[in-house]
């Protein structure tokens, strides 16, 4: 993960505050078991929250129930249907711990954002900090600002459109950092922007937006970089760009200054990146061992159990009962305070500590921690992966167990990353 295209994602998804306890009084429901969904729910384990509530439904009250499921729904990509659970709860809001309502009005915002209703972000942000604040702590605050800056800006552009005419596959090139980058195409010109799915908007230097002729939005944003530095950004609007026989029209990019994705040490520099709201617009995205971009004018069905899901506009995979960010801009996976603690007892005898080393724009920073070997068991596969980095402590209070990257997609020759019945399937 000392990859640039990894320190973007924090400007568009601030995590949900967790409150890891909560006491309902909605009716005579077994509260207990709405807390532990709950408790799921916070940590992220969204996979584990959508299995047990099947179990546990009928224990819930109605607004439990409605509750509950308006979140899975979120987080399973169903943005319509938790908008509109949302508006059932909203007569039962004076019943609603604050806590609670706070939590729905986050989900309300999320939903927004991935209905690319931008207008209807900036009304929900502009609630929360208006109806919440005295729950707000003074970072949720400053990042609620931040996103209020983001969809004022974006309040009048159009929603992006995706137009599939063909089936259609591209070759990927590696650039000099070893990520996989697409040529795409806007106003008759071209350049190579990396394909990553860790990236919650898509992203482009100053430069290479004026070169293609962007629309750019002054919006003064702050991000944040992996070392604590916070990188100043604007916006742009893509009105047209092509991927083969794709059309994407209105596509937003984050707007860096060059330096800030330059890495002068080997002469590299970042044009762009290629992130979650394309992506996930396509559908469905096949990557294979030979670096080909597959876009399938019809999604591919299955019938197995969604094995993907969305923290805001980050992926998650389900891997051995266990949740993990799913990142195709990652060179390597690597694995996180939550593996340490399961796994601790023996990661402590058979491992000795070192420093693992994390960079990217803004410099390089180096955390406790340990480089292990673990066995992956994915389609019915052992992967098993040396030298993995494994940090000891929370960065920013991760509740997921690591990073899937580029060393686990390899092992296989085609990955199927499907957004319309959420899974991600390999062969």
């Amino acid at each position: 993960m000392n990859l640039p295209a990894n320190h973007f994602k924090k400007c568009l998804l601030i995590c949900f505050l967790l409150f890891i306890t909560i006491q309902l009084n909605f009716g005579q429901s077994n509260s207990t078991k709405f807390n532990k969904l709950y408790q799921l729910i916070a940590s992220k384990d969204f996979f584990t929250a959508r299995d047990l509530f099947r179990v546990n439904k009928p224990f819930l009250n109605a607004n439990e129930q409605v509750f509950i499921s308006a979140i899975l729904d979120n987080a399973f990509n169903r943005p319509i249907a938790s908008n509109k659970k949302i508006a059932l709860l909203s007569a039962a809001t004076e019943e609603l711990p604050d806590t609670l309502r706070l939590k729905l009005r986050r989900v309300q915002e999320d939903n927004f954002v991935k209905l690319k209703d931008y207008a209807g972000a900036k009304q929900t942000t502009q609630k929360i900090l208006l109806d919440f604040d005295p729950l707000l702590s003074t970072d949720t605050r400053a990042d609620l600002r931040n996103n209020l800056k983001i969809w004022s800006a974006l309040e009048h552009v159009r929603p992006q459109l995706i137009e599939i005419n063909a089936d259609t596959r591209l070759k990927m090139t590696k650039d000099k950092a070893g990520l996989k980058n697409l040529t795409l195409t806007v106003n008759g010109d071209t350049a190579s922007f990396i394909f990553d799915t860790g990236a919650n908007l898509s992203t482009v230097t100053e430069s290479v937006a004026k070169r293609l002729h962007m629309d750019l939005i002054r919006a003064d944003i702050d991000v944040d970089a992996i070392t604590g530095i916070s990188i100043k950004a604007d916006l742009a609007v893509c009105k047209q760009l092509k991927l083969g026989s794709i059309n994407i029209s209105n596509a937003i990019f984050l707007v860096f200054p060059d330096s800030a994705l330059c890495i002068p040490h080997i002469g590299y520099q970042i044009n762009g990146i290629i992130g979650f709201p394309v992506i996930e617009a396509l559908q469905e995205v096949q990557l294979t061992q030979d670096d080909f971009f597959i876009v399938p004018k019809i999604p591919t069905v299955s019938w197995k159990a969604s094995n993907l899901a969305i923290d805001g506009l980050s992926p998650l995979i389900a891997i051995d009962g266990k949740h993990y960010t799913f990142d195709t801009g990652a060179e390597k996976t690597i694995l996180y305070a939550p593996f340490y603690e399961t796994y601790k007892q023996h990661i402590e005898k058979q491992d000795i500590p070192t420093k693992v080393a994390m960079g990217g724009a803004g410099g390089q920073v180096e955390y406790d921690g340990f480089v292990i070997q673990h066995t992956f068991h994915i389609s019915d596969k052992p992967i098993a992966l040396k030298n993995i980095s494994l940090l000891k402590s929370k960065i920013k209070n991760e509740t997921v167990y690591g990073n899937i990257g580029q060393d686990i997609i390899r092992q296989f020759s085609i990955m199927i990353l499907n957004f319309k019945d959420m899974f991600i399937q390999f062969n």
